[in-house]
């Protein structure tokens, strides 16, 4: 029986930002109602493929568990690895915009946690694909980090980090949230927190994951926003996560 997952010890916020920054799909019930059943038949039919990317610092095994639940789904899934610290979010969205080219079949769905959910969203304000569908952000820095201020006047986050990405997801960098809108197609965003007003990090303002605060993960035209009880990089561990992104990317809702 596999063992839980233990949530981080609330010490050593560096630590925290660091880790941050094909099977059917399951037959309809017989007792489904129509429109149900119908749901399912066009899923089964209709070509998918979802690009998913990973965090700073991570590597494309921390969205295996998502990839497994999308895949059960009937999705085809594009699980990106990329170097995180050596090029910035625009150098990450010009190379993403080449991987849809070159792999993309039919509708195109994009999942991206922390740095990759910000390399997502800027893909697709830029590039517009016609056939973007949604896209589903896992703690996203949608107003950058106050953490990566705090951290980025050491030399120590540079080091760690590198000078690229790193240095543009902290939220004094104005001009580069400023000239970052919103995704063109509809995205839901799930935050981590504790849902008490205080969160995991006591360095930090209000609810938060231990790295970002759940008012940093926000932004302006979300079609759904959900919190969940989970630290930022642990989040992806969570079934619970699995499944509300696979029922996002399927109805635009993350539902109950």
């Amino acid at each position: 029986m596999a063992r839980k997952p233990r949530e981080l010890p609330l010490f050593l916020p560096a630590l925290f930002l660091a880790a941050a920054l094909g099977a059917p799909a399951v037959p309809a019930h017989a007792g489904a109602p129509a429109a149900e059943r119908a749901e399912v038949r066009q899923a089964t039919t209709t070509l998918r493929t979802v690009f998913l990317m990973h965090g700073i610092l991570r590597s494309s095994r921390a969205m295996k568990r998502i990839e497994t639940a999308l895949r059960a789904r009937g999705f085809s899934v594009v699980n990106l690895g990329y170097p995180s610290r050596s090029r910035t979010v625009e150098e990450h969205a010009d190379w993403l915009a080449g991987q849809v080219r070159e792999r993309g079949r039919g509708e195109l769905y994009f999942v991206g946690h922390s740095l990759g959910a910000i390399v997502m969203r800027r893909y697709l304000g830029k590039a517009r694909p016609a056939a973007a569908r949604r896209l589903v952000m896992i703690a996203p820095p949608n107003r950058g980090s106050a953490m990566a201020d705090t951290l980025s006047k050491t030399g120590l986050y540079r080091l760690i980090f590198g000078g690229k990405a790193a240095q543009e997801l902290r939220s004094s960098r104005k001009d580069f949230w400023e000239g970052l809108p919103p995704p063109p197609v509809e995205f839901g965003i799930i935050a981590g927190g504790l849902g008490n007003g205080k969160g995991f990090n006591p360095l930090l303002p209000g609810d938060d994951d231990g790295t970002l605060s759940v008012e940093e993960t926000r932004l302006e035209g979300a079609s759904d926003f959900r919190i969940l009880p989970y630290q930022h990089t642990l989040i992806l561990l969570r079934r619970r996560t699995a499944e509300l992104t696979v029922r996002f990317l399927e109805t635009g809702k993350f539902g109950t």
